[in-house]
């Protein structure tokens, strides 16, 4: 059986905003509907900053879903979003309905905090959510980025490609998205100036990806080939590209005494550090840990961690932890005892 490319996908934002890309996603978090099975499923979005023009999509699969007719609502924070089944794309592939809804929540998801995400059926049909992501902006006055975000549902046969447009100017492109693939055989490509081979993925799956350099105006996805017929789904998709550069970091770390580590953490780049954690590893292990907080450019902190172990003679590392206009960045460097 070979099925032709099928469905789309909508643009849900595009523009130059100030700050970075935020984006949070639970992938295959429940089913719901049908007998015996539970009618709600609760889930709960932790954010730390602000948000700005915030975006929830929810990707949905089952055998009856039809618009209007199904029993289907969604609240956040006891907020009702909807309470009936409208989505923005849907496609009915041998029997099985994909749909996609997106829901501007920019007035309700603003404030850092926690938000619970209710979504409720009466359906007498099962009802699988495959994803339901939060996706956002978080502001910063030293950094700014190109964003452009797609949502809905995207069906790919073998041997079939689809394109869209990423943003024209920027540092570098990261490339982040849900697609449901249906073997570890499946070869899976996007090609946006580089070429990224996703192999070894099967069902649900997040995807993120960085390419520095870009000379392509299009990204292009391939569904290149695999082990079985099913086709390849494609969900939210976000393209982005900063128009600062990250963070430059000069980290330096010194055993004061036995279990005592002193840590000198710099920051000479043009754009701030956000949510700065250093961790203190011994033989893999975590032994001590200290929040740095945000160091904007030029800024230098000093701190001491304390560890509960003798660090002496011991396999130590020293893993800093951050967010920048790239998302969250981990660095790592062994330390000398």
């Amino acid at each position: 059986m070979r099925w032709l490319t099928a469905g789309s996908l909508i643009k849900c934002a595009s523009g130059v905003y100030r700050g970075s890309p935020f984006r949070l996603t639970y992938v295959m978090p429940g089913v719901i509907g049908g007998y015996g099975r539970p009618r709600h499923l609760q889930l709960t979005l932790s954010v730390d900053d602000v948000l700005s023009d915030s975006f929830l999509s929810i990707l949905l699969k089952g055998e009856d879903l039809k618009p209007r007719s199904l029993s289907w609502k969604v609240s956040v924070n006891s907020v009702n979003v909807t309470r009936e089944f409208k989505p923005q794309v849907i496609v009915n592939l041998e029997g099985i309905t994909y749909a996609s809804q997106v829901f501007d929540v920019s007035q309700i998801v603003r404030e850092p905090g926690k938000y619970l995400i209710r979504l409720s059926t009466e359906s007498s049909h099962v009802v699988e959510i495959l994803s339901v992501s939060l996706v956002g902006v978080t502001p910063s006055v030293d950094a700014e980025v190109a964003l452009r975000q797609y949502s809905g549902v995207l069906i790919l046969s073998r041997g079939e490609s689809y394109s869209l447009e990423h943003p024209e100017e920027g540092l570098g492109l990261g490339i982040e998205g849900v697609i449901e693939v249906p073997s570890r055989g499946t070869e899976f490509i996007i090609k946006c100036g580089g070429e990224h081979v996703l192999t070894q993925l099967v069902g649900v799956n997040e995807v993120s990806l960085r390419e520095s350099t870009t000379s392509s105006e299009r990204c292009t996805l391939v569904y290149r080939g695999g082990d079985v017929t099913k086709p390849v789904v494609v969900s939210d998709l976000i393209l982005y590209r900063p128009l600062t550069s990250a963070p430059q970091i000069r980290v330096e770390a010194s055993l004061i005494n036995t279990k005592e580590i002193q840590l000198t953490v710099g920051n000479e780049g043009g754009a701030s550090l956000r949510r700065g954690l250093a961790v203190i590893l011994r033989e893999g292990r975590v032994v001590a840990r200290s929040e740095l907080n945000d160091l904007r450019p030029g800024d230098v902190k000093m701190i001491r961690l304390l560890s509960c172990e003798d660090l002496r003679s011991k396999e130590v590392y020293v893993r800093l932890v951050y967010c920048d206009v790239w998302g969250q960045n981990v660095k790592t460097f062994k330390l000398r005892t």
